[in-house]
C-alpha cells in the first residue's frame, strides 16, 4: 500500500462518502429549489429601473409623466416672428438657417427633422385630374412676394398649421 492509501481520511471526506444517498438527496432538493427559484425570474426592462427615482429632476419628470409622454428625446424649436407673421423673407432666411444648424448638430437623427425647409414636409390637394402635392416650401423659393403668397397657399394645404406652424402665423417650430 502507498502513504496516501494508509492515511485515515479527513472527516468531511468520510462523512460525504459514508452517507451518499443523503448527499444526493440534499443536492437534489437544492437544485429544485435553485430551479423553482429561476422559474419565478421575470426580465423586466422598465425604464424606471435603469434611473436615479431619489434624484429631484427624476422625481419631477415623474410628476409631470402624462404631460411628457410619447416625446423622447425631441428638441423643438421655436422661431418666432417679431414683427408680423412668417410671411417674410427675413423670417424665412433666420428660419432656414436655424434649421441647417439643427441638421449638423451631432447626434441629430437628420430623417427626424421636421421644419417648413425640410424636403419631407409636403402639401397634397386634390385637383380635377387626380392628386397634387410637393414641398411646401419648393426649390423655387427665392423671397419674393408670388414666392411667399405660394408658400401661404403651401402651408394652408399642407396640415401643418396647429404642428410645425402656430394657428395665428405667429411663429414655426423646427
Amino acid at each position: 500500500m502507498t502513504k496516501h492509501q494508509q492515511q485515515p481520511a479527513s472527516f468531511l471526506e468520510r462523512l460525504i462518502f459514508n452517507n451518499r444517498p443523503a448527499v444526493i438527496l440534499i443536492c437534489l432538493l437544492i437544485s429544485i429549489f435553485l430551479f423553482y427559484q429561476a422559474a419565478q425570474v421575470r426580465p423586466q426592462t422598465s425604464f424606471e429601473k435603469m434611473i436615479p427615482l431619489g434624484h429631484p429632476y427624476i422625481q419631477k419628470m415623474l410628476e409631470h409623466r402624462n404631460d411628457l409622454a410619447n416625446l423622447g428625446n425631441t428638441v423643438r424649436i421655436t422661431v418666432e416672428a417679431t414683427d408680423g407673421d412668417i410671411f417674410s423673407k427675413e423670417y424665412m432666411e433666420t428660419l432656414r438657417q436655424i434649421n441647417d444648424e439643427a441638421f449638423y448638430i451631432p447626434g441629430v437623427d437628420r430623417s427626424g427633422l421636421k421644419s417648413l425647409w425640410s424636403p419631407s414636409v409636403r402639401w397634397t390637394e386634390v385637383t380635377e385630374e387626380g392628386f397634387a402635392g410637393g414641398e411646401v416650401i419648393p426649390q423655387t423659393y427665392d423671397g419674393s412676394a408670388d414666392s411667399l403668397e405660394d408658400l401661404r397657399s403651401n402651408i394652408l394645404k399642407s396640415g401643418q398649421i396647429g404642428r410645425l406652424v402656430a394657428n395665428n402665423f405667429k411663429s414655426s417650430i423646427v
